[in-house]
């Protein structure tokens, strides 16, 4: 019984459809799952019951539909900041078009309800407490500085544990303002050893030091940013996996999306995979 521990990555985490996919093929299932930021979403449509192939078949018809500007904000807050007042913008993407993919996909399901025990990373923003949302918080052993919830949605968790800082509007939560859960645990191993996964598989799609040439606008700076703080906590916080794989996806520059790129993060998060079966196998048995 192993647990599969998916990291944050922005558009990457695209790859890790295609690691379930090769899982698949191999006769590898998780049976507990982990996600931060774009983690969180494959991670937490697997737990409710959508296959590799169901969640390749909503990169390709729905990536159009995740970005909703918040042009009244931006414009509000050029206007603010040219007057010397206090800017109010919180994110550049408002993240209602993708919430509401998110709640029409889960049916409304709360976080109790999901078949597959599931853990989600967030961060309030105001205290720099890590959030988890899972299962059954009466499972797990609480640890100081984390709150645990499981009476939300699961597209709330999934849309607070995406909310990239700046780039996203936080995702306010029971009076919690809720950000990119990658800031404090982008690779959430721990908590599936507390919830009885005896092996855990790490999936890494975040920076390891690798030199990116193409980081060049907005959206960019932003994710690498992220990823370069994430690095060094992600490093000690993944002390307790079984095993790290690393999907070689650092060179693919992700804006503008298509579904040429989209494809080659899947494909590439599946040969990652299957390159490494043997090594995979033998640490998880």
């Amino acid at each position: 019984m192993f647990g599969l521990a998916l990291s944050g990555g922005g558009t990457k985490g695209f790859a890790h459809i295609g690691v379930l996919k090769a899982l698949h093929k191999h006769g590898l299932k998780p049976a507990r799952i982990s996600g931060a930021s774009a983690g969180a979403i494959v991670a937490g449509l697997y737990a409710m019951g959508y296959s590799p192939q169901d969640l390749e078949h909503l990169a390709y018809s729905q990536y159009k539909n995740l970005i909703d500007p918040n042009y009244y904000g931006i414009v509000k807050g050029i206007v603010q900041f040219a007057m010397g007042k206090e800017v109010t913008l919180d994110g550049i993407i408002k993240g209602d078009k993708i919430e509401n993919l998110l709640s029409s996909l889960t049916r409304g399901l709360y976080m109790y309800e999901v078949d597959i025990p599931l853990a989600i990373t967030a961060v309030d923003i105001n205290n720099g407490k890590t959030v988890i949302f899972i299962n059954n918080k009466n499972r797990v052993k609480k640890k100081r500085n984390i709150e645990y919830r499981d009476n939300v949605t699961l597209a709330q968790a999934m849309r607070a544990s995406i909310a990239i800082p700046v780039i996203f509007s936080p995702q306010i939560v029971s009076g919690m303002r809720l950000v990119d859960g990658g800031l404090t645990d982008n690779l959430p191993v721990h908590i599936l050893k507390q919830m009885g996964a005896y092996k855990v598989l790490g999936i890494y799609l975040g920076y390891s030091g690798e030199a990116r040439c193409e980081v060049d606008n907005i959206f960019e700076i932003a994710s690498q940013s992220l990823d370069i703080m994430a690095y060094n906590i992600t490093r000690l916080k993944s002390i307790g996996a079984d095993y790290i794989l690393r999907p070689n996806v650092y060179d693919i520059d992700s804006t503008p999306l298509s579904p040429q790129k989209i494809g080659e993060y899947i494909k590439r998060g599946y040969s990652a995979v299957d390159n490494n079966i043997d090594m995979i196998k033998k640490v998880l048995k």
